[in-house]
Parts: structure tokens; sequence; C-alpha cells
């Protein structure tokens, strides 16, 4: 079930059915044989939020913290909310996306902050998520089933070119998916605090700007054997909104179970830009 836009459809729904698979088109991937990886087990952390959110910036610190405490190996993305405390304060940019959206109603999400990690759902992270560096140390330090790396580069026509190799580290059974997002850190506009003040000029970081696959990811054309890698070429991704800054932009890639949605492992990148003329 292919939708042009996402208020087409909510307008029937509030969550998509369990095992429904509904995309928005995306660039697909051409697959070959990939190089060897060095395994890194990364957890991935999605964080629901809002402008209007009084509690959002005490969990923004926290994750900020969980990044100096566990560097590269955290990938984070942050989503607003799509009514309610995610709403726009008026004349400020509107950070929802129908991605963003579509995986906000799918997951259910009822309060400002959550979070997940590694889009577990059994375990919802809240308001300031106090306890939410244990669960990612603990994502961590799982051994990894499979191994990713992905990088990007933008051409001279403006594109984006994005590579993601996939090496399994043991046979993993069932489909899975390989995501590509954008993200974009240092955007700034208004949020309210804790204590009920609004600042104007906010740092919102990991924000969700795209979903550069289809909503759920590209299939990943392997048979999941132990040792097997593979690489996936993706190309042309073009920007869609022109307030966009891709200095300021990451490449997140997430290797996903189709059934569960449960992430196995993700990477980030920044882009490589093109030389200006």
């Amino acid at each position: 079930m292919v939708l042009a836009a996402a208020a087409m459809l909510f307008a029937a729904c509030d969550k998509i059915a369990e095992g429904e698979y509904t995309t928005f088109a995306g660039i697909s991937a051409t697959w070959s044989e990939g190089p060897a990886l060095q395994a890194t087990q990364r957890a991935y952390v999605e964080k629901y939020t809002g402008p209007s959110c009084i509690n959002c910036p005490l969990a923004d610190v926290t994750i900020e913290n969980a990044h100096e405490s566990l560097g590269e190996s955290l990938v984070a993305v942050s989503i607003n909310h799509w009514e309610g405390m995610g709403m726009p304060f008026a004349g400020q940019p509107d950070m929802r996306t129908d991605d963003g959206t579509a995986w906000d109603k799918y997951f259910g999400v009822s309060s400002l902050p959550s979070a997940y990690i590694n889009r577990n759902t059994e375990k919802r992270y809240r308001s300031s998520m106090e306890d939410i560096l244990a669960g990612l140390q603990s994502a961590v330090g799982e051994q990894p089933s499979v191994a990713l790396e992905v990088s990007a580069e933008q051409g001279a026509g403006g594109g984006i070119a994005v590579v993601a190799d996939i090496q399994f580290e043991k046979a993993v059974a069932g489909q899975l998916t390989l995501t590509l997002a954008l993200i974009e850190d240092s955007l700034r506009y208004k949020q309210l605090t804790p204590d009920n003040g609004v600042v104007d000029d906010y740092v919102h970081n990991h924000m969700l700007r795209d979903v550069m696959t289809d909503l759920w990811g590209a299939d990943v054309d392997a048979e999941g054997r132990a040792g097997e890698r593979r690489r996936a070429v993706f190309s042309e991704y073009n920007v869609k909104n022109a307030d966009i800054k891709l200095e300021n932009c990451h490449v997140v890639a997430f290797v996903s179970e189709r059934g569960s949605k449960r992430v196995l492992n993700s990477a980030q990148c920044t882009i490589t830009l093109a030389a200006a003329e």
C-alpha cells in the first residue's frame, strides 16, 4: 500500500496495523559482494520530542551525556511528535516530517519525551530518561549479529550517493531491511523548558529531516549466512528541503528485522560535500 502523503495514510487509522507494510517512495540500492568489516556493535536510540514538551530538554541532556560516554557507539535520531507538544510555535519552522509521523504512529507514541533503544518496544524510556545510559551500555555490549558501516558523498550535481556495507557475524534467519535517514544538527528554534520558560534559540540536534529509503528500508539482498558480506550502493538522493544545511547533517543507517522492526545494528557518517566551484 503506497500513499503519496502521510495525511492520506492517517486519515483512515490512528496506528498502522502490526505487520502492515506502508512505504513512501525512496532511493533503492544496487547490491554486490562487500569488503571485510571490523564488527562494532552500536546502540540506536530513537527519541520522540516536541518544542512544547517541558521535559524534552532534560532528555536531550541525558542523551548528549550518553554520547560523551559512548562516543560513536551511539547513534541517535530525534523525531518531532505529530500533534500536541510536537507542533511548532507560531512563526517557527515545522520540524515534523511525514516519515517521522509514520514511525510515531506505528510505535504508538503517546507521551513526550519517549525513546526506544534499537526499537525494542518492550521498554520505553520517558521523562528525563535518567536510566537510559544503562540500557545503551547494555546494547553496545551485545555480540553483533551483523556489522554495518556507511559513507556518503555529494556529487557535482548536488545529489548524495550512499554506500552501506553489511557483514553477517553469525547466521540470521528472516528478512532484514536497511534504512537510511538524513538527520541535522544545530537547528535553532523555540523550546519550552522544565521551569515553563521559553528558549528562543534552543539548539536541536539529531533531528530527522527525511527517510532516504522507503519508510521501512530496502530489503537486504543476502542469504543471512555467517561470514556473508554485502554492499549496497544508493544513488542519487536529492535533498527535498532547501532549508537543510548539509554541512550540519549526517546519514544514519540501520539494519532491522522486517517483521519486528527491531534494529540489529546501526551506523552514521558525515557527508563529504562537493567542492564549491
